[in-house]
């Protein structure tokens, strides 16, 4: 399969347009914002100063001992490089690599624009994809401009997450998976390794390569024999990289990995298993909101058409998309509400938007074609204006950090509180709570659980800014839905408050 030139032409603008909007989303920083991205510090960063410093033992040991997503280390390393190099010819004043990271008060987008690659990569994957699965250039590129329009392909682009490094990692392994030319031991290790890589960046993309396997050794297998070849094949190409990995954080540095791995998995239980079969369907329509209802079209006329015709050849890969659509749906509900393995988030839940889109586009294609080139501008025109209802919020967000960066020059010394009452903690909370302080900062951090708010002290509001947490997306991140219900009903707000204004008037 080559791509023509209209399609190049196409899909390299799109993905240009996608990248763009990315630097949008980067321009008002807002990172370490979620507590997971200071890993990102702790391991990548660190690491490339060793190398830096020519510590080439200490910078192999960081990137290979195990760690919660370990990959993730790996896969961080190259924007560290990179940020690293260019602080070495820029540095700040006052300011060595460690002391920078520390402060969280500097400007840290230059990982952040390498961060942002991953998903728009996502967007030719996608057409990749839809095209192996037999769709005309059409039907890719609709598919593609989709998830560029998709928002939570897009919000969290610019932060320090292993989400869509791996995710791309993943859509790359089910490409491999779906080649039906393929039969060959090596094509089964290739799989393996790509799937194994894919999970290694980010754990919480298990039910993806869970239904890779189940894609690639039971839908495509032919019989059982083909089955186990595929699997065995698989599981060959993941302990190539596991095994060395595992001999080395085990024998080298001494890390009981099993107990690790069991600890870390016990963690995953913000918010409440029993969502686990409705959360999707939350998350997606809260999160995308006119475009979910494009999707939800979509996939209704391909179900429809399925169920015509359903042993049709052009609609074996809406066969396939469903398979993995059902599928992956199925295991967040087993491993969230059944087995109570792990509590599904927003981040594990966009795994289902690339088949959303590519069913959607086998849909809307035929429509769209019959009807020409007005239909397809209107078409465009109608996505784009859903899709910048969504980004446009998502740009505009007011990160604690930045507004507490602008507090601290605007005021001086603050004390940082919180309305929120016990046991509501905070997390990326960069102040201390100081009474005796005239200007009092509150609610500028992450803070978790949320509960029911207090009174807010007296004085002056000097100025009032929605919390992140307002915007609903990133209310699918962990919290209950009583947690989503308070927030929603008045609103979370950093305020800064002037405590001894009453007394100077």
């Amino acid at each position: 399969m080559t791509l023509s030139l209209r399609a190049t032409h196409a899909l390299s603008l799109m993905m240009l347009a996608a990248y763009l909007l990315r630097l949008l989303l980067i321009v008002n920083g807002g990172q370490f914002y979620f507590p997971d991205e200071s890993r990102y510090q702790r391991r990548s960063v660190n690491a490339a100063e060793s190398l830096f410093q020519a510590d080439f033992r200490s910078a192999i040991d960081q990137v290979l001992a195990y760690d919660k997503h370990h990959g993730f280390t790996a896969v961080g390393l190259v924007p560290a490089i990179v940020h690293r190099a260019i602080f070495y010819l820029n540095p700040p004043p006052g300011f060595s690599w460690t002391t920078y990271w520390l402060s969280r008060d500097n400007d840290y987008r230059v990982s952040a624009l390498i961060f942002a690659i991953p998903s728009a990569l996502s967007i030719g994957l996608i057409y990749l994809l839809a095209r192996r699965a037999g769709a005309g250039e059409t039907e890719a590129l609709i598919a593609a401009f989709l998830l560029a329009a998709s928002n939570t392909f897009f919000i969290f682009s610019k932060h320090f997450l292993p989400l869509d490094s791996s995710l791309l990692i993943g859509l790359a392994a089910l490409w491999l998976a779906i080649d039906k030319r393929e039969t060959s031991p090596k094509h089964a290790i290739a799989v393996g390794i790509a799937t194994f890589l894919c999970v290694w960046v980010y754990y919480g993309h298990i039910t993806f390569v869970l239904m890779i396997v189940m894609i690639f050794c039971g839908y495509f297998a032919p019989n059982l024999r083909a089955a186990a070849s595929r699997a065995f094949g698989m599981a060959a190409g993941a302990l190539l990289i596991a095994m060395p990995l595992f001999l080395y954080s085990s024998f080298v540095l001494d890390i009981d990995i099993v107990s690790e791995a069991i600890e870390f998995s016990e963690s995953v239980a913000q918010g409440e298993y029993f969502d686990g079969s409705v959360f999707p369907i939350l998350y997606l329509g809260n999160a995308e909101a006119g475009i979910a209802l494009v999707w939800m079209i979509g996939v209704i006329i391909a179900a429809g058409m399925l169920a015509r015709q359903p042993r049709s050849p052009d609609l074996q890969r809406v066969k396939l998309w469903f398979a993995i659509l059902i599928t992956l749906y199925l295991l967040m509900v087993l491993f969230s509400a059944g087995l109570q393995m792990f509590v599904v988030y927003g981040r594990i839940a966009r795994t289902l938007v690339p088949f959303l889109v590519m069913l959607s586009a086998f849909a809307l294609t035929p429509c769209l074609m019959s009807r020409g080139k007005k239909a397809f501008a209107v078409f465009v025109g109608v996505i784009s204006i859903l899709a910048l209802a969504n980004f446009v919020p998502a740009i505009r967000l007011e990160y604690f950090i930045e507004v507490a960066k602008r507090a601290e020059q605007d005021y001086g010394e603050l004390s940082y509180e919180t309305e929120l009452s016990y046991p509501a903690l905070p997390f990326g909370v960069y102040g201390e709570e100081n009474p005796l302080l005239r200007y009092k900062l509150l609610n500028a951090g992450y803070y978790y659980p949320i509960s029911e708010p207090r009174d807010l002290p007296q004085g002056e509001v000097l100025m009032q800014v929605a919390h992140p947490f307002n915007h609903r997306p990133w209310q699918y991140e962990g919290m209950t839905r009583e947690m989503r219900e308070i927030i929603n009903r008045d609103g979370l707000y950093i305020w800064i408050i002037d405590q001894d204004s009453s007394s100077e008037e």
